[in-house]
């Protein structure tokens, strides 16, 4: 039985993935972080192994992955973590996967991807919300409208709140703005950058211009060049954010950002299971050519943490099969527009 890694498994995230690991049985998954303590705990409940491994220390890591073949990767902020494991995996000839959100990590990865192809190695990070169905419903947009120049994306109902980990990683992000893609080219813009209405079903719903994944991935996988990703937010959490352009950079206080943090370790770990039960997801999506020509669709899914745990368990499983494709990928260019459509509660509508 292939051995793999979850790292930062005890993460809110992580245990996730490890429930649906451990209930699986026929997985042979080493949990590692940091913190020997924890994963003793976590690895007793769930009868699974474990070794603990610091992200600054090579020696840990190369010992942690000398035997695995795929390490998923599950511990944020991104932007301080990614890199020593992907390093780690080259250096021990190991898949790695990520389940992050930040376009920066993406856009790092990607010029790895060399390195990776050259061992047959496979690196893909976003392997859960973001950005497996966004990155799906932009494969399928493209797929209807082959000479699409513009992309919009959309996100509404993101189920019982976030997780620590999540509000961690953005409030590490405070002061950093906004982002598009224009010509091709990444471009930096202030939070809030754009607003627009957009109907998400039988409802129109206010959305604003967020920094999401897809701003990377979706050029990866489409090569469509101009491309906005929205969030649908009260007015109030929009007027917020605004508010976060002229505080400049007080919100890039170390210490502030200290603060914040230990706030959020204060409050609870993530959404209810009843509320990842019962959640729903919808990504709206919407494509146009130099003609004038369109194509609009809406693709509901689970809630974000639960497909997350999913659609990352999956790939982990598609890895150890050798379904793959080495250096650095996309999920839509490995496993197709249509590998979203594969989970419960997954559909798209044509609008």
């Amino acid at each position: 039985m292939k051995k793999w890694v979850l790292y930062g498994s005890y993460g809110y995230t992580g245990n996730l993935i490890t429930e649906l690991a451990a209930s699986d049985g026929d997985q042979h998954v080493v949990l590692s972080g940091r913190n020997e303590e924890k994963l003793r705990e976590q690895a007793g409940k769930f009868e699974l192994d474990y070794k603990a491994a610091d992200l600054d220390s090579p020696e840990d890591l190369d010992e942690l992955l000398q035997d695995a073949e795929v390490v998923l990767h599950c511990a944020g902020p991104f932007v301080h973590t990614w890199k020593p494991m992907a390093e780690a995996c080259l250096r021990n000839n190991c898949h790695y996967l990520d389940i992050t959100g930040e376009i920066n990590v993406f856009e790092s990865l990607k010029m790895m991807g060399p390195e990776f192809e050259e061992k047959g190695l496979m690196a893909m990070s976003g392997v859960g919300f973001d950005v497996v169905p966004s990155d799906c419903l932009a494969a399928t947009l493209h797929k209807k409208l082959p000479d699409a120049t513009h992309l919009e994306l959309a996100i509404s109902g993101l189920g019982g709140g976030l997780s620590r980990g999540t509000a961690k990683t953005m409030i590490e992000n405070l002061g950093s703005g906004g982002a598009v893609r224009r010509g091709g080219k990444i471009e930096e813009v202030p939070a809030a950058y754009l607003i627009r209405k957009i109907r998400f079903g039988d409802k129109w719903k206010d959305a604003v211009s967020i920094p999401w994944g897809d701003i990377s991935t979706a050029y990866t996988s489409t090569g469509i060049g101009n491309i906005v990703v929205y969030a649908a937010l009260p007015k109030k959490s929009i007027e917020k954010l605004k508010w976060l352009n002229r505080l400049g950079p007080i919100v890039k206080n170390k210490r502030l950002k200290s603060f914040l943090k230990s706030r959020v370790e204060q409050g609870k770990p993530g959404p209810s299971e009843g509320e990842r039960r019962e959640g729903r997801s919808l990504l709206w999506g919407h494509a146009s050519n130099a003609k004038g020509e369109s194509v609009v669709a809406l693709l509901k899914t689970k809630e974000g943490y639960q497909l997350t745990a999913e659609t990352a368990l999956k790939i982990v499983e598609n890895c150890l099969k050798d379904k793959l494709k080495s250096g650095y990928q996309t999920p839509s260019n490995v496993y197709g527009a249509d590998f979203i459509l594969g989970f419960e509660h997954s559909e798209i509508e044509f609008l």
